[in-house]
């Protein structure tokens, strides 16, 4: 038995003035400290301050308190167990989102603490047939015009990667200007693997035109074309598009990716959001699974690990700027070798956040 001895909820926000960028780069990590001296990390991808506090909250009711109160004392090795409770636990307070968002990161620091004590890493603990590396695919956001796109698509290119997503505004703005960003990236990078993040950007009319528009450009999938809860719309667009459709990032329990699931093509958990027992529970009742993983290099090797137990996972998303804005952070970073990552063998995660430099970046309680 080990028991946990400490819960520690910790918000990080990167300035913009230091990132570059038009807004702060936020993340929530969460540590669990057990009494023979382990040290297990989670991330949670929503709220940096809400998570915390999830986590922080005093014990209203039985099932209204924090996730502190839940774990401190409890035997850290039952994860099933540990997540059930959780779950029971702050049903009062919240069923989906920040609360279930919390829930995962605390899981994952229990997954963490488990692969420590069996001396694997989570991939082999989760399966002796884990892969050893997986292919990953250069995600970011479209710049400003098709043109400085393909600019982009060239340097990664030049980096080794072989798969692309493009997305998010102005992406999305209107069908010509839509084809056009794809044709350019298309000029530079013949033979790639391309994706499209629409961002919930379409109406089911506009998703199913796009689709049609998008057939010369092969592309493997289109994300999450239309509103999460467009249930109806997305099984239509899936019976008629030619095109690949994927989604599921969104969904923060198991719950939501069942609903989700016979609707795509590619189901993209984010384990930061529903946990790793969720993931691995849904992946054999889809075709092939995909991870979201937009943050931190934690973040980037725990979906690494999932995806490596899974028999269909398809590709692992390296967010281009994400990753290089939080490297300096990290411990034990992974590295994309012409566009694919081979994973630390060292128990756990493999990786640790580096907090004596993260230090300065503590978001104060205020928010």
């Amino acid at each position: 038995m080990s028991r946990i001895e400490a819960v520690d909820g910790l918000a990080f926000r990167l300035p913009s003035s230091l990132t570059g960028q038009p807004r702060d780069e936020e993340c929530f990590l969460l540590r669990i400290v057990t009494e023979d001296g382990l040290t297990g990390w989670g991330e949670a991808h929503g709220s940096p301050f809400l998570s915390r506090a999830v986590v922080n909250a005093p014990k209203t009711h039985v099932t209204a308190q924090g996730l502190r109160c839940i774990l401190l004392g409890a035997d850290a090795s039952d994860i099933p167990a540990l997540r059930r409770r959780m779950e029971k636990d702050t049903q009062w307070i919240g069923r989906d989102g920040v609360v279930m968002q919390a829930i995962a990161a605390a899981e994952l620091a229990l997954w963490d603490l488990a692969g420590q004590r069996a001396d694997l890493p989570i991939s082999h603990l989760l399966s002796p047939k884990a892969r050893t590396s997986i292919a990953c695919y250069a995600s970011d956001k479209v710049a400003a015009t098709p043109e400085a796109t393909a600019l982009r698509i060239r340097a990664e290119r030049e980096a080794g990667f072989r798969a692309h997503k493009l997305g998010w505004p102005p992406f999305g703005a209107s069908e010509e200007s839509d084809v056009a960003f794809l044709q350019a990236t298309r000029n530079v990078a013949p033979d790639a693997t391309l994706m499209v993040d629409a961002a919930q950007a379409f109406t089911l009319d506009e998703a199913l035109s796009r689709a049609h528009a998008f057939e010369p450009f092969n592309l493997a999938w289109i994300e999450e074309p239309l509103n999460r809860d467009d249930l109806e719309g997305q099984k239509t667009l899936r019976e008629q598009s030619a095109v690949p459709i994927a989604s599921g990032e969104g969904e923060c329990g198991i719950i939501g990716l069942r609903r989700i699931a016979p609707l795509v093509d590619i189901l993209q958990p984010d384990i930061t959001r529903c946990g790793l027992l969720a993931a691995c529970e849904i992946a054999p009742q889809v075709p092939q699974v995909c991870s979201h993983s937009f943050t931190t290099p934690l973040n980037i090797a725990m979906h690494a690990h999932w995806l490596a137990a899974m028999p269909n996972a398809l590709f692992l998303e390296w967010p281009m700027s994400k990753a290089a804005l939080w490297a300096p952070y990290f411990q034990g970073n992974l590295a994309p070798i012409n566009g694919e990552v081979l994973l630390s063998q060292s128990p756990g995660w493999g990786i640790r956040p580096d907090l004596d430099a993260l230090v300065p970046f503590v978001m104060p309680s205020e928010g």
